[in-house]
C-alpha cells in the first residue's frame, strides 16, 4: 500500500520543488494550498486540499478527507511559511500574530490531527520546515525567528510523546536556497548573503528532497527529536 505524503504549503517557491521530486507512483500526495493551486496536474495519487491551516476546522476537515481519499496519512511536510519584515518596534500586532499563526499554531494543528491516525498505524513521519534564522536571528525578523524557533522546541515534544509508536518528529532547519523567500531579497544583498556561506552558494531544493527522503525512510525510525541544519556550513 502506497504511502500519504501531506504537504503544506505545497504551491510556494518550495513547495512546488518538493512536490515535482515526489513520484505519485510511489506515494499518494496530498497538497495543501491556501490562495494559489500547486503547479502540478492533478491525476491518480494526487489530491489537492485547500484550507486555511491557522483555522482548526478547516484542517480537521482536510485531514479527515484526506483519510476518507487515500485511507491513511502517513508522513506530513509542514512547509507553509511567511515573512513581514519590520523593526521589532515598529512591529504590528496584526502582523505578528499572523506569522505566529502560519508558521507556528498551524503546524501544530496539522500536527495535532494528523497524529491520531499516525498513532493508529503505529507509523508515521512528521516533519517541519524551520531556518537558520531561528538560530541565528536576523535583523527585522523577530516575528518570523520567532515563529521559526518555536519549531524546534515543538519538535522535542511531539518527538517525546509519540517515540514509542513508531512516530518520528524531526525538523529541518534550512539556510539560505534559490527559491522561494529569496526571491524577495534585492540582488546586492543576496550577493553579501552568498559571500557569508562556507559554500559559496545557495541551496538547491534537491538537497532539501534528498533530506526529507532520508528522514522518512522506514529504517530511520532512531532519528526523532532533532533539527538538521541544511545550511552550506553557515553559522553565525
Amino acid at each position: 500500500m502506497k504511502k500519504t505524503v501531506l504537504i503544506i504549503g505545497s504551491a510556494g517557491g518550495i513547495g512546488s520543488a518538493i512536490i515535482n521530486r515526489f513520484d505519485s507512483e510511489k506515494y499518494n500526495l496530498a497538497l495543501n494550498y491556501f490562495t494559489n493551486s500547486p503547479a502540478l496536474d492533478a491525476r491518480d495519487g494526487v489530491n489537492f486540499y485547500q484550507a486555511d491551516i491557522t483555522v482548526e476546522s478547516e484542517v480537521k476537515q482536510m485531514i479527515d478527507q484526506i483519510i476518507n481519499d487515500f485511507g491513511s496519512l502517513d508522513i506530513v511536510v509542514n512547509n507553509a511559511g511567511v515573512s513581514i519584515s519590520e523593526i521589532s518596534w515598529k512591529t504590528k500586532l496584526s502582523n505578528w500574530d499572523k506569522t505566529i499563526a502560519v508558521n507556528l499554531t498551524g503546524p501544530f494543528l496539522v500536527s495535532k490531527y494528523a497524529l491520531p491516525y499516525m498513532r493508529q498505524n503505529n507509523w508515521g513521519r512528521i516533519i517541519f520546515i524551520s531556518s537558520i534564522v531561528a538560530q541565528t536571528g536576523f535583523a527585522g525578523t523577530s516575528a518570523y525567528a520567532a515563529s521559526k524557533a518555536g519549531l524546534l522546541g515543538l519538535t522535542k515534544s511531539l518527538a517525546k510523546e509519540v517515540a514509542t509508536k513508531g512516530i518520528t518528529v524531526n525538523t529541518i532547519a534550512l539556510g539560505y536556497f534559490n527559491t522561494g523567500m529569496i526571491n524577495d531579497v534585492p540582488e546586492d544583498m543576496k550577493n553579501e548573503i552568498v559571500d557569508t556561506i562556507p559554500k559559496k552558494a545557495l541551496g538547491d531544493p534537491l538537497q532539501l528532497f534528498d533530506t526529507i527522503q532520508y528522514i522518512i525512510d522506514d529504517k530511520m525510525d532512531y532519528l526523532t527529536g532533532q533539527t538538521i541544519n541544511l545550511n552550506g556550513g553557515l553559522y553565525m
